[in-house]
């Protein structure tokens, strides 16, 4: 319950302040720092004895960063989970939703107002409020304030939060509780996390600068300009090879477009990644062709499901093919979704590319070469040949230990996928 109250302590936003530096103190020693200047610039570092990870916002783009040696390494946010969506889809795909209403009404009461309590310079008040969990009635002591400048950077700071746990929109457990409460107020203190500090400072830009060419989202106020670099070919899981379908159906180069690169990234468990980069000047068209992914329907598709606003929609056929395409306005990208039998053709273009994806799609793809694959789900030892060698320590003998384990994933599997 307690972890459910500081994820939800979300309010209509108040007042529109400057930068602001959130720092709680938390159990285990451990520490989170919030720096905010504006919706497009954004760190929180979570630190404890040995380690420090971050989450970082510049302009439209999420990113992880983790130390790793002293040195900082930089995860696409929105690339790693379009990674994992697929890798999910090997398993079936990720849960529906149940489709009952969320119950909206508050799960606690407020039971107990108490004295003042000034928590890290900030005027609040003790409550004491109550709830039930697992059948028993719980209390738990907080600490609110009506601070207007701190509720409004509560509110900021979890509006950031849910856009890195929370990719759907779902709504967090707790949340309606917390609204409930009472109108204006923000919980800054109660058993396992505790406001330690708050300042509204001007926070210098280099906080949130991003290493030499990974710029590709909004500018930082006063940077000379915005880098447009070249995406990843296969984020997340390196090069597999050649990409197979996709040599026969690209066209080296068209209309000033040349292909830098292809592969496979992807082929496990029935399930096969190919991407390809072309490059035409100083703008990059990425083209991934997904096969035997359960529930895949490409960016357009994700979008719209999302509710996230896809503008320019356009369909029709290409070489007999149907196809959507629209501006991704999230990240202010072009994108087009080509339907093949078992498998989802999807391109996306960086933000200064001027060329129409439909012009391109049809000057580079020869669609009639692609080789349908038939739809099959995988089985336990699919996915048991995927896992290698981990059970054995990479070697050609077993254990008596590694043995037991391989058979437990075995039965696990097995439950999962059916024998």
């Amino acid at each position: 319950m307690t972890k459910k109250i500081i994820l939800a302590t979300g309010l209509l936003t108040l007042a529109l302040w400057a930068d602001f530096t959130l720092e709680y103190k938390m159990e285990g020693n451990m520490k989170q720092v919030v720096q905010y200047k504006d919706a497009q610039h954004v760190l929180i570092t979570t630190s404890g004895r040995s380690e420090t990870g971050s989450q970082l916002i510049v302009g439209e783009k999420r990113y992880i960063v983790i130390n790793q040696g002293g040195k900082k390494k930089y995860m696409d946010m929105d690339v790693m989970m379009e990674q994992m969506k697929q890798m999910s889809a090997a398993f079936g795909g990720m849960p529906e939703e149940s489709g009952q209403e969320e119950n909206t009404e508050s799960d606690f009461k407020v039971i107990k107002k108490g004295k003042s309590k000034t928590v890290a310079g900030v005027k609040g008040q003790v409550w004491t409020i109550e709830y039930e969990e697992d059948g028993k009635k719980e209390r738990l002591d907080i600490v609110v304030t009506d601070d207007d400048k701190v509720v409004d950077a509560v509110h900021k700071y979890v509006a950031v939060m849910k856009q890195f746990t929370q990719m759907g929109g779902e709504e967090e457990d707790g949340l309606s509780s917390i609204l409930n409460v009472a109108k204006g107020y923000v919980t800054i203190g109660f058993d396992g996390m505790e406001l330690a500090k708050f300042d509204d400072a001007d926070i210098p830009d280099s906080v949130y600068a991003l290493p030499a060419g990974m710029d590709v989202g909004k500018k930082i106020k006063g940077a000379k300009s915005t880098v447009v670099t070249k995406p990843p070919l296969c984020p997340i899981t390196g090069s597999h090879g050649e990409a197979k379908q996709l040599s026969h159906m690209l066209k080296p180069e068209a209309n000033g477009w040349k292909k830098l690169s292809s592969a496979t990234c992807l082929n496990m468990m029935k399930m096969t990644v190919e991407n390809a980069i072309y490059q035409k000047g100083n703008g990059y068209i990425h083209i991934n062709l997904s096969i035997n992914v359960e529930g895949e329907n490409g960016m357009i598709a994700k979008y719209k499901l999302n509710n996230m606003k896809v503008s320019n929609l356009k369909r029709g056929k290409i070489h007999g093919v149907r196809y959507q395409s629209g501006l991704l306005e999230r990240v202010g990208q072009n994108a087009m979704d080509i339907k093949l039998p078992n498998a989802i053709l999807t391109l996306t273009a960086t933000k200064n590319v001027k060329d129409d994806l439909t012009d391109f799609a049809k000057d580079v793809l020869d669609l009639s070469k692609f080789v349908p694959v038939k739809k099959s789900k995988p089985s336990a030892n699919d996915a048991l040949k995927s896992l290698g060698t981990m059970f054995s320590g990479g070697g050609s003998s077993k254990n008596a230990g590694s043995t037991k384990d391989a058979k437990a994933a075995e039965e696990m599997l097995k439950g999962l996928f059916g024998k």
